[in-house]
């Protein structure tokens, strides 16, 4: 089989691992609150990914990265786990998985918006439009909200977290992108883990109920819905998405990537009995369009 197919197939599989984690994630947080439940999964991965690194041979302060460096990963670490994904499980809870992943297509065009201010890169027609279309999906989604059980108020404060969790996550993509170049993808990976672990620790130990946060993260009743969730999002997610981009062309990679978002409405539907509305699928099918237009240019 082609090295190319071979790297769609990794992407393709990477999109459908990330909707199964994101179901898990929308149950879990129905026992643990956002903070808890990003300290959860980041500390499990951190933990997973030292053995890796030692297998791999790549070292935690390796001798080629510089001060700026280690300033721009934790940074990056700060604002798009700690931050992001804090604010993403709040959106996820207020939300639910289907118009989450609708708004989760925001990630696009704000990558796009702050390549355009920070890097001076060049916006064509096609990403402006694109940009547009996935914004409309998010209002297409909102509207009549009476057709749903999610009330009003947990509508706009949802669309407008999830809004902020993808901001802060494309801005810590834009921190740790000059230092990829140079570095392991490993130990660009690990320190962002632990950064955000460390800051989320002070998150939950500053909460006046952090002694419930805490406590329902040793309820093993709770971890049937957040191991899973960390291990397919993850990891598993995580794993098949690299390999998307090296075997494959980076568009295609990261077109197959954005069906996530179809495929999180789909089991959200399926598996979470939420409603699957002509207008949601019409909302989906714009953010999706949207997204590629983003991409592809």
């Amino acid at each position: 089989m082609p090295a190319d197919l071979i790297g769609k197939l990794f992407a393709l599989s990477s999109a459908l691992l990330w909707a199964v984690a994101v179901i898990f994630f929308k149950r879990a947080g129905e026992t643990i609150r956002p903070a808890a439940l990003n300290f959860y999964k980041t500390a499990v991965v951190a933990v997973l990914l030292l053995p890796v690194m030692w297998l791999t041979g790549d070292s935690l302060f390796p001798a080629n990265v510089t001060g700026t460096d280690w300033l721009l990963v934790v940074g990056s670490g700060i604002l798009g786990i700690s931050v992001a994904d804090s604010l993403f499980f709040k959106s996820l809870n207020l939300l639910g998985a289907g118009l989450a992943a609708i708004v989760e297509c925001l990630y696009s065009p704000m990558v796009m918006g702050l390549s355009w201010l920070v890097l001076f890169n060049n916006l064509s027609p096609t990403q402006i439009a694109g940009a547009f279309l996935v914004i409309a999906a998010v209002l297409v989604a909102a509207l009549k909200v009476k057709q749903t059980n999610i009330p009003v108020k947990n509508i706009v404060s949802g669309i407008l977290i999830g809004a902020g969790a993808m901001f802060f996550m494309a801005v810590g993509i834009m921190f740790m992108k000059p230092v990829l170049k140079k570095t392991s993808v490993l130990w660009v990976s690990e320190v962002r883990l632990l950064a955000a672990l460390v800051v989320l620790l002070i998150f939950i130990l500053a909460d006046k109920d952090r002694n419930r946060m805490l406590a329902s993260l040793w309820q093993r009743r709770n971890w049937r819905h957040a191991f899973p969730g960390t291990m397919f999002g993850n990891l598993f997610s995580m794993t098949t998405w690299i390999a998307g981009f090296k075997l494959t062309d980076v568009t295609s990679a990261a077109i197959l990537n954005q069906t996530n978002t179809i495929f999180i409405v789909i089991l959200a539907s399926l598996w979470l009995k939420e409603p699957f509305t002509l207008r949601r699928m019409a909302a989906t099918i714009l953010a999706f369009t949207g997204s590629v237009l983003v991409l592809t240019n």
